[in-house]
């Protein structure tokens, strides 16, 4: 909308609040008309209200409530099924437990417009240049070229190369080449997760079912599943979910190693209950721990699950849930992408599991937080 017709709805938004005009009279006598007012009210998430009754009434403008968070999110679910499997609204709705009124709502709100296509009028979304914005940053980060990007988005570069995000160009051209100016930012959830190594040098547990697929079903009732886990609710990162775990998750096994594995602690309680078993006290000497309780350290691992010699295995897994839209949540200058860093907590605990049972070491999951350098994020793309 450019800044004539800007001027001409809002002086007609000023002449229904402050006269009390009807919206078609308002829009006429400003040179405008009731649907360009309309499609400006719904793209800032405002609506018309009449209260009152009789001469007493009054025409008001306010926000429109916003949906609920768990309905956006439902929202957000069905619009990635419409775009990545081709289904309509109706079948998309349904399968995450919304109703096409939630989306169609969404969607006026947004200012994503539809579109029906062949013999059957099935709903396609349909994005302007400046909401395929993020897409095509997107593409350009996995390597695709300017050109590539935009013809997979039905667009052309020409078009994208007038967008901007913050006052910036989305795109540059740098000699003969279109070169991205902005990163995409993705929040996942990431877990990483393995098995321990005890005293003796084996495993602890069965180690068959990780705690990510556990469930009475796969649990036994007599043998326990023993498995550490870190949990990343808000991992920030420019990678999306193919990328993020297969480049974070050795760093992160590596700094819980460092982190968790070597003495340096002191629990004289806890190590006189080591030294009940003559074995270990022999071991604490021979290591060159401590020659009695109260000199003895005790790594942070063997502290909260409490058993001695306690070493993360070599082999660990990783899972992210991209929550069906793995669409980045933000766009980031790439000027900043040599100091920019995100810091996400994990929550770290050793977890035991049996049929019908659980327990958690410690009980309130032990705080780690973890440095994600976008420039390190270059050599994962």
């Amino acid at each position: 909308m450019d800044s004539e017709v800007l001027k001409r709805v809002k002086q007609a938004l000023a002449l229904v609040e402050n006269n009390n005009m009807g919206i078609d009279s308002a829009a006429r006598s400003v040179g405008t008309d009731r649907r360009t007012v309309y499609r400006y009210l719904q793209s800032q998430g405002k609506r018309l209200v009449r209260s009152g009754a009789g001469k007493s009434f009054k025409i008001g403008v306010e926000n429109i409530p916003p949906q609920k968070a768990d309905v956006v999110a439902r929202v957000k679910k069905a619009l990635a099924l419409m775009e990545r499997r081709g289904i309509g609204v109706d079948r998309a709705a349904k399968m995450v437990g919304t109703d096409r009124r939630s989306v169609y709502r969404y969607l006026a709100r947004q200012g994503i417009k539809t579109v029906r296509k062949g013999k059957t009028g099935q709903i396609f979304i349909r994005r302007m240049p400046l909401q395929k914005k993020v897409d095509f940053i997107w593409a350009m980060s996995k390597g695709k070229s300017a050109s590539a990007a935009a013809r997979d988005l039905k667009t052309t570069v020409k078009t994208m190369s007038k967008i901007d995000h913050n006052g910036t160009p989305i795109v540059k051209k740098v000699g003969r080449r279109w070169v991205a100016q902005f990163l995409p930012v993705y929040n996942h959830r990431l877990v990483v997760y393995g098995t321990l190594t005890g005293f003796n040098g084996n495993t602890l547990g069965r180690g068959q079912t990780p705690p990510v697929k556990a469930d009475d079903k796969n649990l036994d009732k007599d043998y326990s599943e023993i498995w550490w886990q870190i949990d990343f609710d808000q991992f920030k990162s420019t990678l999306d979910a193919l990328d993020v775990g297969e480049c974070h998750a050795p760093e992160i096994f590596d700094m819980l190693k460092g982190r968790l594995e070597s003495p340096s602690l002191l629990d004289p309680t806890l190590v006189a209950d080591f030294n009940t078993d003559p074995r270990i006290k022999a071991d604490i000497i021979a290591s060159g721990r401590g020659t009695t309780p109260a000199d003895t350290k005790i790594s942070v691992l063997e502290n909260i699950f409490q058993k001695y010699d306690l070493s993360f295995d070599s082999d660990f897994n990783w899972g992210v849930d991209d929550n069906l839209s793995p669409r980045p949540v933000d766009l980031m200058p790439a000027s900043q992408s040599a100091k920019k860093f995100f810091q996400p907590v994990g929550r770290f605990q050793v977890i035991v599991m049996k049929k019908g049972y659980a327990e958690y070491y410690p009980q309130t999951p032990l705080k780690i937080p973890y440095r994600v350098r976008v420039s390190e994020e270059d050599k994962c793309r």
